[in-house]
């Protein structure tokens, strides 16, 4: 009886070895993963309105503050 395997038949090319083979992720120096870090922390930062949170996170006072919300300067 002949010795029978379905996958040599099947798949004859997985002996030549193509391991690795594919598009793969360059690595990013530490340098650059820090700055864009920095750079979007940067930009959210600056559309945060501080003061009120700040005031919700330490609990400060409700005197007389006439100005609570800070008014964008192009208005």
């Amino acid at each position: 009886m002949l010795n029978f395997n379905a996958t040599r038949c099947l798949v004859p090319f997985s002996s030549r070895g193509f391991k690795n083979f594919g598009h793969k992720r360059q690595p990013e120096s530490t340098f650059t993963v820090l700055w864009h870090g920095f750079l979007t922390f940067t930009f959210i930062g600056m559309g945060i309105e501080w003061k009120r949170i700040s005031k919700y996170l330490l609990g400060g006072d409700d005197g007389d503050e006439t100005n609570s919300i800070i008014s964008s300067p192009l208005e």
